[in-house]
Order: C-alpha cells, then structure tokens, then sequence
C-alpha cells in the first residue's frame, strides 16, 4: 500500500488532524517501516537506560538480555504503542474507502458528503489533546498505583531515571490511546449518523449499506487484535492489575462500538420496511372483501401478498449472518486471548512457587 495519503476518487483526502499520525506519512516508505523503527527506536532506548543506570530491584538478569523478561517485556510495549499508531493509520484508510463505497445509498449532494467524511475521520486537535492528556495521566499514574506494575513490590524511589522513563512511556502509550477512543467515537457517531438520517434505503438491495458494518467490523478487529497485545503482559514477571481493567474496557468499547456504528442504519432498514408494509397492507385490505366475497380479485392482490411476505422477512440489520459470524469469531479471539493471559500468568505462578 502507497504510503503518502492521495486523493481518493470522488472527493479530496480529509484533512489529517492528528500531528502524531504524519510520522507515517513519509514518502516513498511504508508505515510499516515506521512502525518497525519506533519499536527499535523505543524499546532501544529503554534497554540503553538499563544498561548504564543502576537497574531496579528484581529486573536485573546476568544470563543475558534474550534470558530477560524485561528485555522482552520493553520490546512488548514498544510494538504495543507502535501498534496503537498504526492501527489508527490503517483505519482511517480503510474507512475512508468504507465511506466512499457507501456514497451512492447516501442522500447527500457531494459537497455534504465531503463534509460528513471530513467530520467523521478529523477529529478537532483540541478535543485529541484533551483525550490525549486525560489518557496520558491516567496511563502514567499506573506506576505509582498499580503495585502489581512493580510484581508486588513498592515503586522505587522518585529519584530513580528508569522510573520516570518507564513513566513517560506509560504516558506515552495513553496519550496515543486517548487519541484512538476520541477518533473511534467520532466515526462512530458519525457512522450511526449516517445511518439514521442520510441513508436511502432499497430493500431488493440491503447490501449496498454492507459498508456501514465493515466500517465498524475494521475497528472491532483492530482493538480486539490490541487487547491481544495487552494480555501478553500477564506473561511477564510484573503484570499490573491494570491489564485486566483495560482488556475489559477495550472489550466493551469495542462491542458498543460495533453496534452503535449499525443502530442508525437498523433504524433506517426498520422504518423503511415498515413504510413498505404499510402500504402493502393498506392495499390488501381494499381488495380483501371482493376476494373474501368469492368476487374477483383486484389486478395484483396476489403480488401484493406475496411481495408483503417477502418484505416482512428481509432483515433490519445492514449485515447478514456470515458478518455476525465473522463479528463473534473477533470477540471469541480477544477473549480467548484475555483468558489465556490469565491463565497462563496462573500456572507460571504455581510453577514458580
């Protein structure tokens, strides 16, 4: 995939709000790569302050740095943040398609529509900051509160260097996670926006609305696949608390995602139906008497009938049952990961003991 970002066909790219997400849009290189040299970049940092500091008590391991939990576990939150960055790169590229694709169900003339899409994937800079420094703090108090981040044992002394680095990494990482709740609200709610008062709805053709939940089906992947990263904590030597805290937040932000980016088209596929039945029924009731009375029918009572029948069992959700599977397969593996985690951390703790 081309790296700088181009204009798409039907419209201009909307403009990147988030300064953090142009290191990926370097030329002639992939974000990939980019991601690839922060996670050196970061995780050899980290081990360069190891290596010359005095290290903290329990994360010091003579046999070899490959030997060393924190070797790893440094490398885990460097991919971790790196991750997070990359996921919202990808997502922003693919929803953009997801909402060129759903262009012609939409009941908007081009320049509204460039508008919505602009609103939906340029998250205003002051609310990113906003959910970047609330995020930030919460992330970077983990140290100070979680004594689990430190296997059970006090935080060391605040003049300690490789506390204030692993704090500022901790930071580091829910400042990029605040920007991705605030940008995953924001195409929500205007995914569920859409849906609800801008759709035209064709019910011979519900699969043109199909982009609506591949939209919210990339974000439902993309964060299930991050909650997987999280749980490899429970692995470590010092897995906080605070990881089964944000496995679970990320699960339920992940299901209410899901369905609250489909609820505006379900109400839009619901009403449509129902306009549709009313005016079937309505017909079928002037021409039931003369049919009821042995009479002839009125011309096309039969199709009506048989055409309310069919409405009556299309489906009301923009998705059919291969994207629920598809969707429950996605939760299944961010769960199974998040019981793994666990149980896994269980069984290295009897073993040890």
């Amino acid at each position: 995939m081309a790296v700088a970002e181009t204009a798409s066909p039907g419209g201009a790219e909307p403009p990147q709000t988030d300064w953090a997400l142009r290191l990926f849009t370097a030329p002639a290189m992939s974000p990939l790569w980019v991601a690839l040299a922060l996670v050196v970049g970061i995780s050899g940092l980290t081990q360069l302050v190891r290596l010359f500091l005095d290290p903290l008590p329990g994360q010091l391991d003579t046999s070899g740095p490959l030997a060393d939990p924190y070797f790893w576990l440094d490398i885990l939150n460097a991919v971790l943040l790196a991750y997070l960055l990359l996921a919202l790169v990808y997502l922003r590229r693919g929803r953009l398609a997801d909402l060129r694709a759903l262009r012609p169900a939409l009941a908007l003339d081009d320049a509204e529509f460039e508008r919505q899409v602009e609103h939906a994937l340029s998250v205003p800079p002051r609310r990113l900051a906003i959910a970047g420094a609330t995020s930030a703090l919460l992330f970077g108090s983990i140290p100070f509160v979680d004594p689990e981040f430190w296997g059970g044992g006090p935080p060391p002394p605040l003049t300690e260097p490789l506390l204030w680095l692993l704090v500022l990494r901790s930071a580091a990482t829910g400042w990029i996670s605040g920007h991705a709740f605030v940008s995953e609200l924001q195409v929500t709610r205007a995914l569920a926006r859409l849906g609800r008062h801008h759709l035209r709805v064709d019910l011979l053709d519900l699969d043109a609305l199909s982009p609506v939940a591949r939209a919210s089906q990339r974000g439902a992947f993309a964060w299930v696949l991050g909650s997987s990263l999280v749980s490899l904590f429970w692995l470590g030597p010092a897995a906080a608390a605070s990881n089964a805290v944000i496995v679970t937040l990320l699960l339920l932000l992940v299901l209410l995602s899901f369905f609250l980016s489909v609820f505006g088209a379900h109400r839009s596929i619901v009403a449509a139906k129902r306009e549709a039945l009313a005016a079937l029924e309505a017909r079928i009731r002037r021409g039931a008497p003369a049919l009821l009375a042995g009479e002839s029918a009125e011309p096309g009572l039969a199709d009506a009938i048989a055409y309310h029948g069919f409405v009556s069992r299309l489906r009301e959700w923009p998705f059919g049952a291969p994207v629920l599977v598809r969707w429950a397969v996605i939760a299944g593996v961010g769960v199974a990961s998040w019981l793994g985690g666990a149980l896994a951390e269980q069984l290295l703790e009897r073993a040890i003991g």
